[in-house]
């Protein structure tokens, strides 16, 4: 594939996720919100969690500016074919729906951590399918890119994004049960961590 358009899907890309995670953080401030929340209480590993995903964003910047260095610095060779950028392509814009989906459905209940101030458990929407639909979003993000980029530093930022946003949500769930008490354990046995009612019951025996 044209590396011209891989560059651009990129640019596209790291557009989206900043737009898409500032758009919502502006909406929440004019609400009289703090659109950050806080970090009490959060494990090592959720708050790693900024510090993963800058380096995610920092490595497609340099990929962008410094292809024929980084493209091909440890790369997986045979996973550089055109369908499975394309699939890396697709999935990445998949992870838009989630996201949208997710951020418009919270509305001023949107924190980047952990809400200060008096929220709402947010059930309907995207939320009867998966509790966690803009972490899942990432998800598919970050393993979008790895098809489009298939090396091994990017594929170590993904793992490292994936560990660090899925302790922001443990982090999270405790919060929540810790403020909804039986509300919130009784949504949680219904409905899937990042998985649609189907597969909610291997997740609760876990």
């Amino acid at each position: 594939m044209d590396s011209n358009i891989i560059k651009w899907f990129l640019i596209g890309l790291i557009f989206f996720f900043l737009v898409g995670t500032i758009i919502p953080m502006v909406f929440v401030k004019k609400k009289g919100l703090d659109p950050h929340g806080t970090r009490l209480n959060a494990s090592i590993l959720t708050r790693l969690s900024l510090v993963s995903i800058l380096m995610w964003n920092m490595y497609l910047i340099l990929y962008i500016f410094m292809e024929n260095v980084i493209g091909n610095f440890l790369a997986f060779e045979f996973l550089n074919q055109d369908f499975l950028i394309i699939f890396g392509m697709i999935l990445a814009c998949i992870s838009s729906i989630f996201e949208i989906f997710g951020m418009t459905t919270l509305g001023e209940n949107f924190r980047i951590e952990l809400p200060k101030e008096k929220t709402e458990l947010v059930t309907n929407g995207i939320y009867r399918i998966m509790r966690n639909p803009i972490v899942f979003g990432v998800f598919l993000i970050l393993i979008g890119s790895f098809f489009v980029i298939p090396t091994v530093p990017i594929l170590c930022i993904c793992v490292f994004n994936i560990i660090t946003f899925n302790s922001k949500v443990k982090d999270e769930e405790k919060f929540l049960t810790k403020k909804f008490g039986e509300k919130y354990l009784k949504y949680k046995q219904e409905v899937g961590r990042y998985c649609p009612f189907s597969l909610k019951k291997k997740e609760n025996n876990k």
